[in-house]
């Protein structure tokens, strides 16, 4: 079985569970009831930039959870075992399960991404220099919620229990991954935007290689 076909396998399902059913209606409505919040209290801050930065925190959480449970729930209920009895490369199974969340995660943040812009168009405070700032929060996001996703396919895979794998998902997957992206906001006179998507990029790379690693010397 190849990759593509195990990312759309993995795609098909994720996309019809309640906690992306949560994401496909929640974060949209979600940055539409932001729009309430007093103006006094944004202090010039966009809709768009505030939608961005709580919906990814939000994404983030429900998605390491997914991805840490349903790995150590695989594991406890012995299907691995039916697809390594196939041609079929562990790296493969982990890859495309990231693909698939990531994927899932990064469409329910744009769409609610856009919410908050047609908000800030409709309100008048759309400008250039909100566009700019909006487009920052979205690539420091994205780059933030591949790390985070990665750390829930590391928990399921260290783990052998879905309780402490729900637990450690929500205490340690996004605030880990927000520390890790931390750099960018704190290093003067570099690429804010690049520099984030360094750091996503070559993290995620980093702990999907240990993840790889480690769940190919697992006994099934």
């Amino acid at each position: 079985m190849s990759l593509l076909l195990l990312f759309f396998d993995e795609l098909k399902g994720y996309a019809k569970s309640r906690v992306m059913i949560v994401l496909w209606f929640g974060l949209p409505l979600l940055s539409f009831l932001i729009q309430f919040i007093n103006p006094n209290e944004l202090e010039g801050m966009p809709i768009s930039f505030l939608v961005a930065i709580v919906v990814s925190s939000i994404g983030g959480t429900l998605s390491v959870i997914m991805l840490s449970t349903s790995i150590v729930s695989e594991k406890s209920r012995h299907v691995y075992e039916l697809f390594l009895i196939r041609p079929v490369r562990r790296s493969s199974l982990l890859i495309a399960k990231f693909l698939a969340v990531y994927l899932c995660l990064v469409i329910a943040v744009s769409i609610s991404l856009v919410v908050g812009l047609i908000i800030d168009g409709f309100t008048g405070d759309l400008s250039e220099r909100f566009l700019e700032i909006t487009l920052d929060s979205l690539i420091i996001s994205i780059s933030s919620m591949a790390i985070t996703c990665s750390i829930g396919i590391l928990f399921g895979v260290l783990v052998s229990s879905v309780p402490v794998a729900a637990i450690l998902s929500v205490y340690l997957g996004s605030q880990l991954s927000s520390l890790l992206i931390l750099p960018t906001f704190f290093i003067p006179h570099l690429n804010t935007e690049m520099l984030a998507l360094t750091l996503g990029i070559t993290l995620t790379i980093g702990i999907m290689s240990i993840n790889i690693i480690k769940f190919n010397r697992m006994q099934f």
